[in-house]
């Protein structure tokens, strides 16, 4: 079994493999063969004790603020499906509305590790 250890910010500090490593230091998670190899390459951390691509993200708190630009774009960019006099049917508004709820919760996430975005109504 593969474990990687990581630090305060998430960054990888060391990875072992049980059975040939003994006494492999906390915090550590168990990662597959192909995580353990993903890890090797800097462009992933442990966030939320999850591995996860993260090429940009330093910290939870600039994934969040990246999140909310992102989520913030995707709500202006449908603001017109909600005004009285949209060219859509009463369904597809619906469609629409239950779309920007489900962008406005992705911030109330429990683990930000994997954002599932929301599909657009087409």
């Amino acid at each position: 079994m593969y474990k990687g250890t990581y630090n305060e910010n998430g960054d990888y500090t060391g990875f072992y493999v049980e059975g040939i490593h003994e006494n492999i230091p906390k915090p550590n998670i168990e990662l597959t063969e192909e995580e353990w190899q993903q890890g090797l390459s800097k462009n992933y951390k442990v966030i939320e004790g999850k591995h996860t691509y993260s090429p940009f993200v330093q910290n939870k708190e600039e994934l969040l603020i990246n999140l909310r630009t992102t989520r913030n774009t995707l709500l202006m960019d449908s603001d017109w499906t909600q005004v009285e006099d949209a060219p859509l049917s009463e369904e597809k508004k619906m469609a629409w509305k239950n779309y920007r709820q489900e962008l406005r919760d992705l911030t109330d996430l429990a683990s930000s590790a994997s954002i599932d975005w929301p599909v657009k109504p087409v």
